[in-house]
Protein backbone atom coordinates (compact mmCIF):
# COMPACT_ATOMS: atom_id res chain seq x y z
CA UNK A 1 0.00 0.00 0.00
CA UNK A 2 1.60 3.65 -0.75
CA UNK A 3 1.64 6.24 1.74
CA UNK A 4 -1.11 8.31 1.37
CA UNK A 5 -0.39 10.89 3.96
CA UNK A 6 3.28 12.38 4.21
CA UNK A 7 4.31 14.36 7.30
CA UNK A 8 7.52 16.18 7.81
CA UNK A 9 9.22 15.98 11.49
CA UNK A 10 11.23 19.30 12.22
CA UNK A 11 13.49 19.11 15.13
CA UNK A 12 14.63 22.25 16.72
CA UNK A 13 17.61 20.69 18.75
CA UNK A 14 20.54 19.84 16.35
CA UNK A 15 21.57 17.43 19.05
CA UNK A 16 22.50 13.81 17.95
CA UNK A 17 20.51 12.45 21.09
CA UNK A 18 18.13 15.26 21.29
CA UNK A 19 15.19 14.14 23.40
CA UNK A 20 12.65 16.43 21.09
CA UNK A 21 14.92 14.23 17.78
CA UNK A 22 13.85 11.28 19.92
CA UNK A 23 10.07 12.42 19.96
CA UNK A 24 10.06 12.44 16.31
CA UNK A 25 11.41 9.16 15.34
CA UNK A 26 8.63 7.72 18.16
CA UNK A 27 6.48 9.29 16.25
CA UNK A 28 7.31 7.94 13.25
CA UNK A 29 7.13 4.21 14.72
CA UNK A 30 3.68 4.65 16.12
CA UNK A 31 2.20 5.61 12.31
CA UNK A 32 0.60 3.31 9.83
CA UNK A 33 2.10 1.99 7.02
CA UNK A 34 -0.35 4.41 4.93
CA UNK A 35 1.66 7.43 6.38
CA UNK A 36 4.94 8.48 5.36
CA UNK A 37 6.91 10.55 7.83
CA UNK A 38 10.29 12.03 7.16
CA UNK A 39 12.55 13.65 9.42
CA UNK A 40 14.29 17.04 8.25
CA UNK A 41 18.16 17.16 8.78
CA UNK A 42 18.84 20.88 9.82
CA UNK A 43 22.13 20.60 10.73
CA UNK A 44 23.77 22.35 7.74
CA UNK A 45 21.31 24.57 7.16
CA UNK A 46 22.95 28.22 7.08
CA UNK A 47 21.74 31.50 9.49
CA UNK A 48 19.21 32.72 7.17
CA UNK A 49 20.95 35.80 5.44
CA UNK A 50 19.06 37.86 2.72
CA UNK A 51 22.52 38.21 0.40
CA UNK A 52 22.77 34.22 -0.03
CA UNK A 53 18.65 33.71 -1.13
CA UNK A 54 19.95 33.59 -4.69
CA UNK A 55 20.73 30.92 -5.64
CA UNK A 56 19.60 29.28 -1.92
CA UNK A 57 22.16 26.93 -0.26
CA UNK A 58 21.18 23.39 -1.11
CA UNK A 59 20.23 22.25 2.36
CA UNK A 60 17.90 25.15 2.42
CA UNK A 61 16.42 23.80 -1.06
CA UNK A 62 16.31 20.88 0.42
CA UNK A 63 13.87 21.85 3.80
CA UNK A 64 12.15 24.26 1.47
CA UNK A 65 11.13 21.15 -0.73
CA UNK A 66 10.18 18.78 2.04
CA UNK A 67 8.03 21.46 3.23
CA UNK A 68 6.17 21.25 0.03
CA UNK A 69 5.81 18.18 -0.23
CA UNK A 70 4.72 17.12 3.30
CA UNK A 71 1.09 17.42 3.68
CA UNK A 72 1.64 18.50 7.60
CA UNK A 73 4.07 19.47 9.55
CA UNK A 74 5.30 18.08 13.21
CA UNK A 75 7.65 20.59 15.51
CA UNK A 76 9.17 19.33 18.17
CA UNK A 77 11.53 22.08 20.34
CA UNK A 78 12.29 22.54 23.68
CA UNK A 79 11.83 25.47 25.13
CA UNK A 80 14.86 27.93 25.00
CA UNK A 81 15.90 31.28 26.82
CA UNK A 82 11.91 31.73 26.81
CA UNK A 83 11.56 30.87 23.03
CA UNK A 84 11.94 28.20 20.74
CA UNK A 85 15.39 27.06 19.47
CA UNK A 86 17.47 28.79 17.26
CA UNK A 87 17.65 26.18 14.75
CA UNK A 88 13.83 25.68 14.26
CA UNK A 89 13.57 29.35 14.59
CA UNK A 90 16.23 29.46 11.24
CA UNK A 91 13.98 26.92 9.28
CA UNK A 92 11.22 28.81 9.97
CA UNK A 93 12.59 32.19 8.20
CA UNK A 94 14.24 30.62 5.84
CA UNK A 95 10.81 28.65 4.53
CA UNK A 96 8.77 31.47 5.38
CA UNK A 97 10.87 33.92 2.72
CA UNK A 98 9.32 31.41 0.04
CA UNK A 99 6.49 33.73 -2.63
CA UNK A 100 3.70 33.91 -0.34
CA UNK A 101 4.85 31.49 2.32
CA UNK A 102 3.64 29.11 -0.30
CA UNK A 103 5.30 25.97 1.41
CA UNK A 104 2.92 26.38 4.84
CA UNK A 105 -0.17 27.60 3.06
CA UNK A 106 -2.67 25.39 4.18
CA UNK A 107 -0.78 22.83 6.27
CA UNK A 108 -2.15 21.47 9.53
CA UNK A 109 1.09 21.91 12.36
CA UNK A 110 1.30 19.78 15.45
CA UNK A 111 3.82 20.97 18.00
CA UNK A 112 5.77 18.97 20.43
CA UNK A 113 8.60 19.21 22.90
CA UNK A 114 10.20 17.56 25.87
CA UNK A 115 12.79 19.22 27.68
CA UNK A 116 15.17 17.84 30.71
CA UNK A 117 16.87 21.84 31.33
CA UNK A 118 19.96 22.18 32.33
CA UNK A 119 19.61 21.69 36.00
Amino acid sequence: MNPTLNILGISGSLRAQSRNTGLLRFAKQCLPPTVNFQIADLADVPFYNADRCDPKPEPVQTLIRQVTEADALVLACPEYNYSIAPALKNALDWVSREPDCAPFNGKPVAIMGAGGGMG
